[in-house]
């Protein structure tokens, strides 16, 4: 350690002079062994880049998908970059077409389907093409509301409004044994003397029967009420006339109401009577039988297709 102190300066240069041969040895052996390692990289076979036969068609399927990218397809409303109609609903709140309904009972998705007006408030009384039915009725009879030849049928704008019942014409005055007298409520016409089974002259009824009744008024008074029983030959119909009474015919009324393109007709039809509607007038209905809510008609050229009219909607 003295000498190390006393010395400093060659022990400095003789460590320096150590590791420089050392450094010298290294790279001459490394100089030595470049030839070996290069020939041994020169050796090693090229990468096979060959796609295993397995594989190679998903390969070439995927390289044709990424040099033609499909356009974005959705099966509904992403929402991404697609503008939405929005509108101040009932309850004043911003909606949607898709959380409002708004014309009903019309689905939205129909008036859109037919390119209909839906921001405007009158589009269920709209007639876009001109045939006489609204896009109401042409959604109710699950029709084309922009194609004139494709509309509802005109007996379904055909609604029964009211039923009326008129009073029968005949009337039974009286009897003498087997001999009934028939007088009409129209005083020009004669009194008619018939017995059982024979017709009513002018008319197509038939006397049937005959049954002898008597009862009591308020006044305690006897009176004869006995029934004489007539019936259409045609329809069936039965009527029984109470002596001296006025009875109801059953040839009773029904007063229709049909709106078409706009405007409103009122008419009144009996039964078995003929009628037509516009604008096809050239086919002719037949009113078969009226009830208090519903009318049965046909079409005289389809007598077998029985078709019922409903009332119509209170005002």
């Amino acid at each position: 350690m003295d000498w190390l102190r006393a010395n400093y300066d060659r022990a400095a240069v003789l460590a320096a002079a150590l590791f420089l041969i050392l450094c010298s040895v290294f790279i001459y052996m490394s100089a030595a062994s470049f030839d070996a390692q290069f020939e041994a990289l020169q050796n090693v076979p090229p990468p096979n880049h060959k796609i295993p036969a397995g594989k190679a068609p998903d390969i070439v399927e995927a390289t044709a998908q990424l040099e033609k990218p499909p356009q974005w397809t959705s099966s509904g409303r992403s929402g991404l970059f697609v503008p939405e109609k929005h509108f101040i609903g009932p309850d004043g709140q911003p909606a949607t077409l898709q959380n409002t309904l708004l014309h009903p009972p019309v689905p939205n998705d129909w008036l859109e389907e037919f390119g209909l007006p839906i921001t405007e408030a009158d589009v269920l009384t709209q007639d876009p093409d001109g045939d006489g039915f609204t896009n109401l009725d042409e959604w109710e009879g699950h029709t084309n509301p922009t194609g004139k030849d494709s509309h509802p049928t005109y007996i379904s704008k055909l609604k029964l409004r009211s039923f009326a019942e008129e009073a029968f014409p005949l009337v039974f005055a009286s009897s003498v044994e087997d001999t009934f007298a028939i007088n009409n409520a129209d005083p020009s016409k004669p009194t008619q003397f018939l017995h059982v089974g024979e017709m009513v002259a002018g008319t197509k009824y038939k006397l049937t029967n005959y049954t002898e009744k008597y009862d009591t008024d308020k006044y305690g008074t006897t009176v004869d009420v006995s029934e004489l029983s007539l019936e259409q030959i045609d329809t069936h119909d039965q009527v029984t006339l109470v002596k001296g009474k006025r009875a109801t015919s059953p040839e009773s009324v029904a007063n229709f109401l049909y709106r078409w393109s706009g405007a409103e007709q009122t008419f009144s039809v009996k039964k078995d009577q003929e009628f037509s509607l516009r604008p096809n007038e050239e086919i002719k209905y037949k009113l078969l039988d009226v009830q208090p809510d519903k009318a049965t008609i046909v079409d005289i050229q389809k007598p077998n297709e029985k078709l019922e009219i409903g009332p119509a909607p209170r005002p």
